[in-house]
């Protein structure tokens, strides 16, 4: 099966509102799609007014929103963009999204969105992809900043999901079945927004992801990692590693990431978004 996820409903950011002091008003906030030789429609959600000065990919499963917690606290003009096969952006029909693979259409899109220079920030799948298409279109963007990610040390989650994923009588039944998947110790609020924005209701009544990786095809590529990725992040100027307090990297990862790419930093943060949208911050002029 496969469909075009290119639909955006006027109430897509409502629940930006809660929790807003009465009379606030909502962020400035809109989504934007650019068709892309390499990869069909690719949506992005644009914080703030102005040019973008940064560009954000989000790990597998889950899309541009994911960077809501995030983006606020930055408090400047930024584009999150949905991969392909995620969010809002169209599916491919062999289902291949390997890091590599997505770095054309990434590069293109991040063209059309944002100046040229500015710094792309990656996690999960988003990460791998930046470094790839950092290394296809080395104008298009500035500093590569990898959150928690390094070629090889995708966590379980960033993997493709089960095939065929069950569908859901309703968003809270997706909740469960994902928070049962990924652990209950694990981000309770992201799952929960991951179950919230991730999903939707088909004709039927029943709720499915709106992410591809649920309903591959049979001879889709199965690992999204992509250990090759290490050569291309040696030959990117000045990467940034941001390793969370008790995040998943081993320091294995981090000491190769030491040695191979050598102009590279680390970073280390408390975990929560604010300490990170405070470091995202500070990389801007």
């Amino acid at each position: 099966m496969s469909r075009s996820l290119t639909d955006a409903t006027p109430i897509e950011f409502a629940d930006l509102l809660a929790g807003l002091p009465e009379g606030a008003a909502p962020p400035p906030v809109q989504r934007r799609w650019v068709s892309t030789p390499a990869g069909g429609h690719v949506s992005g959600v644009f914080w703030q007014t102005g040019l973008p000065q940064l560009v954000l990919l989000h790990e597998a499963g889950s899309s541009a929103r994911s960077w809501d917690d995030v983006l606020p606290a930055v408090d400047r003009p930024a584009v999150a963009v949905d991969l392909p096969g995620h969010g809002r952006s169209n599916w491919r029909g062999r289902g291949d999204y390997r890091p590599r693979r997505l770095a054309g259409a990434v590069a293109e899109a991040a063209h059309s969105f944002a100046p040229a220079g500015v710094p792309v920030v990656g996690r999960g799948l988003g990460a791998l992809v930046a470094i790839a298409a950092a290394a296809k279109a080395p104008t298009q963007f500035g500093r590569v900043v990898l959150v928690d990610t390094l070629p090889g040390a995708l966590t379980a989650p960033d993997r493709p999901w089960p095939t065929p994923s069950p569908d859901f009588a309703g968003q809270d039944e997706a909740h469960d079945w994902l928070a049962a998947r990924v652990g209950p110790d694990s981000a309770a609020p992201a799952t929960a927004r991951t179950a919230r924005q991730e999903t939707v209701e088909g004709d039927d009544g029943r709720w499915t992801w709106r992410h591809h990786l649920g309903s591959l095809p049979d001879d889709a590529p199965t690992d999204l990692d992509d250990d090759a990725l290490w050569a291309r992040l040696a030959a990117v100027p000045a990467p940034l590693l941001v390793r969370t307090e008790g995040g998943p990297l081993d320091d294995k990862a981090v000491a190769r990431f030491t040695t191979e790419a050598a102009t590279g930093e680390i970073s280390t943060v408390e975990p929560g978004p604010a300490a990170l949208a405070a470091l995202l911050r500070g990389l801007l002029p």
